[in-house]
Parts: structure tokens; sequence; C-alpha cells
């Protein structure tokens, strides 16, 4: 069994270095390693050697380059965050590039620990970012919905609870019939996120301008389940809840709270539903 379990590891590590990609620059090697990013690029530390057994090793600017190409603005904040996180590893930000430095006898580890945090910085940023896209690609299934029903309707409005105002994805305001506050919840932290909007709702309903208001929340379930408790907190405070993969029930229920107009058939048409 000892003999099996170590052909094994032999086999990864003989495959693992396999795809390590190097490439040598004068006094530094650019090691690709078989890990990516979020954006789907792998990661590159380039090691250099400064003499006298020292080595600094750095990404070439590339994890936080990766973080800018997605959208996102470094500010001071953001920078401040990104350093306390680098550093809880000994690494370091100099401009736009992550920096450490390490003693020969440490290379190996030390390129290891930078590796795991470039990953980790880059993740947390771009799979918000991955995350963030999806959901709007929810809300563009939604309102393709909508629009087959010809229900005008305003994107992301701001609605007045009672204590503080809340962002909705999908506003149709109320016109003889009631209107509805319908917003899309991320598949991340689900749990939470469902007490959050348990008590959104509350502060919603509790503004006397919202009496003819209902609230629609459609939950994403690509990636995390909600449990039962979870869309218990949702169901016990909205009119409507829906998972993100059962979008053509949502024409239906609205049509239940009144908010869409039911569509009357004829005499002639029910007569013929009848004979066949």
């Amino acid at each position: 069994m000892g003999s099996m379990i170590d052909s094994v590891l032999e086999e990864y590590l003989r495959t693992y270095r396999d795809l390590i990609a190097t490439e040598r620059l004068d006094n530094s090697v650019v090691l690709s390693f078989p890990f990516h990013l979020a954006a789907r690029h792998r990661i590159e530390v380039t090691v250099t050697d400064w003499g006298k057994g020292r080595f600094v090793i750095s990404d070439s600017a590339r994890t936080l380059g990766e973080i800018e190409a997605a959208g996102y603005s470094l500010t001071p904040p953001m920078m401040d965050r990104l350093e306390k996180l680098a550093d809880s590893s000994g690494i370091r930000i100099v401009g736009m590039h992550l920096v450490l430095e390490s003693a020969y006898d440490n290379l190996g580890s030390s390129i290891q620990k930078f590796l795991e945090m470039s990953k980790t910085i880059g993740d947390i940023y771009l799979v918000h970012k991955h995350r963030a896209e999806e959901r709007d690609d929810l809300v563009s299934q939604i309102r393709t919905v909508l629009n087959s029903e010809h229900v005008l309707y305003r994107q992301k409005a701001k609605l007045h609870g009672q204590r503080e105002p809340h962002m909705i994805d999908l506003f149709i305001a109320p016109n003889g019939r009631p209107g509805l506050a319908l917003n899309v919840l991320g598949g991340q932290n689900t749990h939470a996120l469902a007490q959050i909007w348990y008590c959104k709702c509350d502060d919603i309903r509790l503004a006397s301008e919202n009496r003819n208001i209902k609230i629609a929340l459609i939950y994403d379930v690509r990636h995390e389940a909600w449990t039962a408790a979870s869309r218990a907190y949702l169901e016990a405070k909205s009119d409507v809840v829906l998972p993100g993969d059962s979008l053509g029930e949502l024409p239906e229920l609205l049509k239940g709270q009144g908010v869409i107009k039911q569509r009357k058939v004829s005499a002639k048409a029910k007569r013929s539903r009848v004979l066949t």
C-alpha cells in the first residue's frame, strides 16, 4: 500500500513540474504556475537573484493589474486594505508590485507563500466582479420576462423605507394596480442575505407611501444553496419569492398579486379550448 501511495505522489509531482512553465531573464526566472486567477490567467511569479543568497519574489504588477483590468479603481482605501492583507504574509506592495524578499534556504516555501497570497488577493476582487456580472445577467433575464408582458419599469430605483432608502433593481410604479419592488439576491452568504432582506422588507412596508407596493425577491441558485430557513425569511416578508432558475413562473405570480393585468380570454377562444 505504501508503494502505491508513493507512486501516486511521484506521478502528481511529475505532472505538476511539467505544467510549470519557466523563462529565464538575465538574473531572473519567471515561473508560470498551473493556477489561475478568476480572470482565467495563469499566475506568474518572477524570482530575481540579488546576490549573497538573497532573492526577491515579485508578480511584476500582474495581480493588481488584473484587478484594475476588471474595472476596479485602486483607491487609497482599497490599497490600504490590500497592503494589510499582503502584510499578513510578509509581502509588501511597492507601486503596483507584490514583493517578497527571501533567503535561498527559504526560497521554496517563500514562493509557495507568495503564490497563495497572489491568488487570494486576486480572487477576492475578481470572483466578486464575476459574481456581480452574473447577477446583472439575471436582472437582464427578468427584464426580458417583464418586456414580454409589456410592463413599464425603472431600473436602479431608490425606494424610501421608514428608516432609510433602499436601492431596488427593478421598480414598477403603482398606476391603478399595485406597484412592484423587485430585487435580485446574489448567491453568496445566502443566510445572512436572507436575514438582511427580512429587515429591509419590514422597513419598506412601514413607510406609508409604499402601502400599495408589492415586494418580489429573486434569489440566485447558481453557486450556493438556499436552505429552507433562509427561504423562510424571504417568504415571511415578501409577496413573491422565486429561484432564479424558475423565471418562467414570474408572470403568473405577478398576475396573482395584481401587478400584471390578467389577459381576458374571449368567449370564442373559450369555446375553442373546450372543443379541443
